[in-house]
């Protein structure tokens, strides 16, 4: 064990020095991690993607009872945003520490977070916990949340339960929300003619009845800000929805035969996703269909969803947020725009979940680093609240 790092630092340079950018594998850097926590008797699972390039890793730290249900979830995702393109004083990939700062690619977004679980992984063992610990760390958050559903799925599968979640996904302040995020592809397929031959029945104009597709996503989106649900805890306090992608065609001179585009809506509540869904579906079934089918008798749209992650939105009255508050000495209600994991384990395994991790500055921006006084923060609330919800006086959540 002597050559795995010790400190939350030493830890964090060593876990940026692999790189997890989405489209590499993460194995290698679970393989170390996997046999870190091997030096302490703990088995690590792996959860991989169908093709086994990627994995979540899943690891129990038992209650010195030997209890591996309930207690908390340390949740934290393992990949990075690429840096290509991105004007970097240093090596990305190298940790370099400046005026009590350390810059690297994943300092800030996340890998803070399982450097603290890991640097503490001593601490835990040497607890009388009544209670255990579960490192649940995550592959493909930044594309998607694509990951974690591998995991979340099977820990449902297995009846996993526990009492509280730990999501390391954020700065030094209580997040108690996000929006949830869903985007689907839309495949327009028509029929090519010359553009002198346009109109004529022999052809089908797979932009035009596209753009006709997009014109109703923009009412759908306005309709959602003006009558949707607001929440004034948000930035932006509506659900939003926009077009972010899209092409077709190959000449100016040729009536397309295919164009494609992309959108998606960032959700205050998940349920407003699979309403979009349907609604742009039907408007296609029922107007966009019909028409170009009368130009083109195999004209066909294609709408798939593409990348989904629930919205997270805490039960502000639950003991264990209560607690977090009290702790942090924080009361102000945060919620975030962006994506994290939170609602996997909020929404579909009912786990009581908060987010507090010690963040940084400059996620996905060039020149990202945390800093240490963040890092030790982070360190010494995690001890507390592992040590408040797994020791020998574990709260009891439901006593209370």
């Amino acid at each position: 064990m002597s050559d795995y790092p010790k400190t939350h630092k030493e830890w964090l340079a060593k876990l940026v020095s692999f790189n997890t950018i989405s489209s590499n594998s993460n194995l290698p850097l679970m393989d170390y991690v996997k046999g870190y926590l091997k030096t302490f008797g703990i088995e690590s699972t792996y959860i991989y993607n169908p093709a086994k390039t990627h994995a979540n890793l899943f690891a129990t730290l038992p209650g010195s009872n030997g209890a591996t249900q309930g207690g908390i979830v340390m949740s934290g995702h393992t990949d990075v945003v690429p840096v290509e393109g991105q004007k970097w004083d240093s090596d990305p990939f190298v940790v370099v520490e400046k005026d009590g700062k350390l810059y690297g690619r994943g300092t800030c977004d996340m890998k803070g977070f399982i450097a603290v679980c890991l640097a503490l992984t001593p601490t835990f063992m040497k607890m009388k916990r009544v209670k255990p610990i579960h490192f649940a760390f995550s592959f493909d958050e930044e594309v998607g949340c694509a990951g974690v559903p591998f995991m979340t799925n099977w820990l449902k599968e297995k009846g996993f339960k526990a009492d509280c979640c730990l999501v390391g996904d954020g700065g030094f302040k209580v997040c108690t929300g996000n929006k949830g995020f869903s985007s689907w592809k839309v495949v327009v397929h028509g029929k090519a003619i010359h553009s002198s031959m346009a109109l004529m029945n022999t052809s089908c104009n797979a932009i035009e009845y596209a753009a006709q597709i997009v014109a109703k996503i923009r009412k759908i989106a306005e309709d959602l800000k003006k009558n949707g649900k607001h929440d004034p805890n948000y930035t932006c306090p509506f659900s939003c929805m926009s077009v972010g992608l899209i092409k077709g065609g190959n000449a100016v001179n040729t009536v397309p035969a295919e164009c494609e585009f992309t959108f998606s809506v960032r959700v205050t509540e998940t349920s407003v996703a699979k309403r979009v869904e349907t609604e742009v579906q039907e408007y296609i079934n029922r107007e966009i269909l019909p028409a170009m089918r009368k130009e083109y008798a195999e004209a066909s749209v294609d709408l798939k969803p593409d990348w989904f992650a629930p919205a997270y939105n805490a039960n502000e009255k639950h003991p264990f947020i209560k607690m977090v508050r009290e702790m942090l000495q924080d009361s102000k209600i945060r919620k975030a725009g962006g994506g994290t994991e939170s609602g996997f384990f909020e929404d579909d395994l009912s786990i009581p979940t908060v987010i507090v991790g010690p963040g940084g500055f400059g996620a996905h921006l060039a020149n990202e680093y945390t800093e240490v006084q963040l890092l030790e923060k982070s360190s010494n609330f995690t001890r507390d609240l592992v040590a408040r919800v797994t020791g020998e006086s574990a709260v009891d959540f439901s006593k209370m």
